[in-house]
């Protein structure tokens, strides 16, 4: 049924979805007989008005049934034209729903309309309509907010009756006009349901974005295609994510999926705008003595309390000064540390708490999670007399699978605790919880997805990993295994032998194609917690030094690490030359955090809120022994980081240069030139490792008499220092003296050394110069 305004109006994601959108949406904007009705409209003021009261206010049912058997209640008595424009509204809510399927769609609409006296029946253009597929995956909140988006739709019909003609006209034919009316809906704010509307009654210039959270970060991604003054601070979000789709949209090209590739990479891993969390909060409440009984009371009543015993207080002209007041008067018999607690737990609930809040509650070892969807007010039941209602979700989920970085913020003291720097893992962790419509009878589950994120996994070590590194590769994943298990590991050992190397190695094997997810640091004498982790540096602001608190590499790898959507991907964090640093002074409290991984602490510049090592980060430390000894290194390190010894005579790394010069098709001279080497070495942790002799110049005669004059001949000489002269060092380790040693007479050098013409690659060389250092 093709409308003059559908050219207008533009097409979307899913051109069936918007004709059938408009089957509905048309005639009801214009004020024309309903396709259910045919003699009459149903989108009127007047029909809306009444279903609005029939489910809210006095009539609303807060009781455990499913949304559709309160549903039945309410409209009990309700005229034909009412029951149709619900039957129509739940249409416009579910028909871009993806996560439902087309029956179950159908089903719920038909039910409503079973109601009606005589029944109504759903015309064929609608039926199929609502088989048309969909545009958006609905989640949590077209899945357990049915009947707040019914409500927010009445409230929006009254505005649209309530314009006037001649604005109602211009927002029939401009869609920003049609916008600016429906942010004018009093009463109520359900920003996924009108985003939704927008796209259906537009779907040219709005998108199916309905998450706030990823409409935020699209922009912020993508606000360079705003022009040179293009500011992702900007108010009018709608019109700058329509200016962006027109950039990035080729001519003739398939609309811009914004959650595929390669789009959704580029927005997915920002984190929510400030003001987004600013807007909308998740709160831990607990049960107290209540316990689990209370719990279940929540649970089957669905609320959510505080005992409030003593407290008497007006909500609706509350304070934070009221509050503090009202308990300081209430709990006399309570010491002012414990009045504070009450205080500070009051004022929450009441003034920052607020509906579409997450909320969680702990029952044992499970967690219990709901939206918060009231107001608080006043119950006259002993030992929750403060409420707000909540619309729980139907399963528990265990505290071992809640998302990063809720387990950490667990531990926070305080019967109401803001969860906020979680509130985008706990609402991913909602929708996925949600797959399936849970909030009436008749409808169907799905197919399962995945519920919680995978677990961080360390892929194997291979035969590309094993040949790069010249060593076997059952040791490599010995030593992966390892790192799996405790999150972190320290390579140490006399220099040359390829610890830095390794390290990176196993570090890239372990993030794969996600090289940004690698980060080296190397610690020395200086540095320090303010460095490593976080710290004050001063600034300069209009003219005036200020300090703030700037993050270091181990908490922007932290953060990125714990950023919704990461929390599956492994990060490695690279220590070099860490025992060279004073550790116990650039750890700090972060010693602790390494031990439990499942635990957080309070941070000395931050310690307004608590702080964990999330579980996919891992940290992959070198220290070389000759700079000092591994005795000396802090006990506190050594308990909580597995060492591992790479030393010249020890396997594996003892047969890594005979491996590599096997591997470069050349014989093992250099191999048994070390060994003679080590040989005369007495001083375990002085033992030359073998990445000296894998350098590219090692090829050549001339690049190895530089590398005994500048590399090793200066250790040894450090080393032997006032035990024995230069002469007396080169006579026993000098080049030529261990060539005529090896080979039983003097031999040229060139004879010796040269080898045959090989092309090496010095990037695939496993000792380069920087790690011959180490």
């Amino acid at each position: 049924m093709p409308d003059e305004n559908l050219y207008e109006r533009g097409s979307g994601a899913n051109p069936a979805v918007d004709e059938a959108a408009w089957l509905i949406l048309g005639p009801a904007l214009r004020g024309e007989p309903s396709l259910i009705l045919e003699t009459q409209p149903t989108w009127t003021a007047e029909a809306a008005r009444t279903l609005r009261d029939l489910i809210t206010g006095d009539n609303a049912d807060e009781g455990p049934r499913k949304f559709l058997s309160k549903l039945q209640d309410q409209l009990v008595a309700a005229p034909n034209t009412v029951i149709a424009l619900a039957a129509e509204l739940l249409c416009v809510q579910v028909l871009p729903l993806s996560n439902i399927t087309p029956e179950t769609k159908r089903t719920r609409v038909k039910t409503v309309l079973s109601w009606a006296n005589p029944p109504l029946h759903l015309p064929a253009t609608i039926d199929s309509a609502l088989g048309a597929g969909g545009t958006f995956h609905g989640g949590a909140g077209f899945n357990i907010r049915i009947w707040q988006q019914v409500v927010w739709l009445t409230q929006f019909i009254e505005e649209w009756w309530a314009s006037s003609f001649e604005e109602r006209q211009r927002a029939l034919h401009d869609p920003w006009a049609f916008r600016d009316l429906t942010d004018r809906v009093q009463g109520g704010w359900e920003p996924a349901m009108r985003t939704s509307l927008l796209a259906l009654v537009w779907p040219g210039y709005f998108d199916s974005v309905v998450k706030e959270a990823d409409r935020q970060r699209i922009r912020a991604a993508f606000a360079h295609h705003l022009g040179p003054f293009g500011d992702a601070d900007d108010a009018d979000l709608d019109h700058d994510l329509w200016s962006i789709r027109q950039a990035v949209q080729e001519p003739g090209q398939p609309r811009v999926d914004w959650y595929a590739e390669p789009y959704l990479s580029a927005w997915s891993g920002l984190a929510a705008p400030r003001k987004h969390v600013e807007g909308r909060r998740a709160w831990l409440v607990r049960t107290g003595q209540g316990g689990a009984q209370l719990a279940d009371a929540w649970r089957d009543d669905e609320f959510v309390s505080l005992p409030a015993t003593n407290l008497r207080l007006a909500l609706e002209t509350a304070t934070e000064a009221s509050i503090r007041g009202a308990v300081d008067a209430g709990y006399t018999h309570l010491d002012y540390a414990q009045r504070l607690q009450l205080t500070q737990a009051d004022q929450a609930f009441i003034l920052r708490m607020n509906p579409d809040d997450i909320v969680l509650t702990l029952v044992a070892d499970n967690a219990q999670i709901g939206y918060v969807s009231g107001d608080p007010s006043w119950s006259d039941t002993e030992g929750s007399r403060l409420r707000r209602a909540v619309e729980w979700l139907p399963e528990l989920v265990a505290k071992a699978e809640l998302p990063e970085p809720v387990p950490g913020m667990l531990d926070k003291q305080g019967d109401v605790v803001e969860l906020t720097a979680g509130l985008d893992a706990l609402t991913a962790l909602v929708e996925r919880l949600t797959d399936r419509p849970v909030d009436d009878d008749m409808v169907e589950p799905d197919d399962d997805t995945a519920r919680f994120p995978s677990a961080v996994s360390i892929p194997p070590a291979t035969d590309d990993l094993a040949a790069s590194l010249h060593m076997p590769r059952e040791v490599l994943q010995e030593w992966l295994d390892v790192l799996g298990d405790r999150r972190q590991l320290v390579f140490y050992g006399p220099p040359g032998t390829g610890k830095t190397f390794v390290a990176e190695a196993l570090g890239r094997h372990v993030v794969g194609s996600d090289t940004n997810h690698l980060r080296t640091v190397q610690f020395h004498p200086s540095y320090a917690y303010e460095d490593f982790f976080e710290g004050l540096r001063p600034t300069v602001e209009d003219g005036n030094v200020t300090y703030q608190v700037v993050p270091g590499p181990l908490r922007k790898l932290v953060a990125e690490a714990t950023t919704p959507g990461n929390e599956s991907r492994p990060y490695v964090l690279v220590i070099d030359e860490m025992n060279r640093a004073n550790l116990a002074k650039v750890f700090g409290e972060l010693y602790y955090l390494l031990e439990y991984r499942d635990q957080s602490i309070s941070l000395q510049y931050s310690s307004d809120s608590d702080f964990r090592l999330p579980k996919n980060l891992f940290i992959i430390g070198t220290m070389n022994t000759l700079d000092r000894s591994i005795s000396m290194v802090d006990a506190a390190i050594r308990r909580r980081f597995p060492f591992v010894e790479l030393h010249p005579s020890v396997d594996p790394v003892s047969g890594v240069l005979s491996a590599y010069l096997a591997a470069q098709g050349t014989d093992d001279r250099r191999a048994r030139l070390l060994d003679a080497l080590n040989a005369g070495i007495d001083e375990r942790d002085l033992q030359i490792g073998p990445s000296y002799l894998m350098k590219h110049s090692a090829r050549e005669h001339s690049g190895m008499e530089r590398i005994w004059k500048y590399d090793i001949l200066p250790l040894l000489d450090d080393h032997f220092y006032g035990a024995r002269t230069p002469e007396q060092i080169r006579a026993q380790f000098g080049l030529d003296a261990l060539l005529a040693r090896l080979n039983g007479t003097p031999v040229g050098p060139v004879d010796v050394i040269v080898e045959p013409d090989v092309v090496v690659s010095v990037d695939a060389i496993a000792g380069d110069e920087e790690s011959a250092d180490s």
